[in-house]
């Protein structure tokens, strides 16, 4: 009789890309507003090895799914691969609190929709270093606008948020 032994098997981070069907990505284009201010760079982390100029795009990306952990929005679990460990747990934490607020239990449903961040308005990049960037982004619902400070850094061939700040 043969006896099979499997590996514990970890739960994987959820990727920020993906495709929703062959050739159609799941992530819409950059929209035209944005724009660029004190760096350059607008290539995938992925797609040039090595390098350690920021992506605007990827900074959109990041700059919503940090809003919507720190917010209660989306599990922090998926972001493990990008964030520090201890920024995400206070992402998580903060997530947490809101959503045991008295008022996100009142609204229901109604109140998770006002307050997600729908769209990206601005992003601010100022590269520190070749291996740091400083980053802020302007994100807008359908009631309020945010923002979101966040500090890069090139680690192990890619990028790591380290630092978090949520207004």
């Amino acid at each position: 009789m043969t006896v099979l032994h499997f590996a514990p098997v970890d739960q994987l981070p959820l990727p920020l890309d993906w495709q929703v069907a062959p050739g159609i990505d799941s992530p819409p284009p950059v929209p035209r507003h944005l724009r660029l201010v004190g760096a350059t760079g607008e290539t995938d982390p992925a797609s040039q090895p090595g390098t350690s100029d920021l992506p605007i795009a990827w900074v959109a990306r990041m700059a919503r799914a940090v809003s919507e952990v720190g917010f209660g929005d989306r599990p922090p679990g998926q972001l493990t691969r990008w964030v520090e460990r201890r920024q995400l747990a206070q992402l998580a934490e903060r997530g947490a609190a809101v959503r045991r607020h008295p008022s996100s239990r009142s609204a229901g449903k109604t109140q998770s929709t006002t307050r997600t961040l729908k769209q990206v308005r601005s992003i601010r990049i100022c590269q520190i270093a070749d291996d740091v960037a400083e980053t802020s982004a302007v994100l807008v619902g359908s009631d309020r606008a945010r923002a979101v400070a966040m500090r890069f850094e090139f680690i192990g061939e890619r990028w790591l948020v380290t630092a978090v700040n949520l207004g």
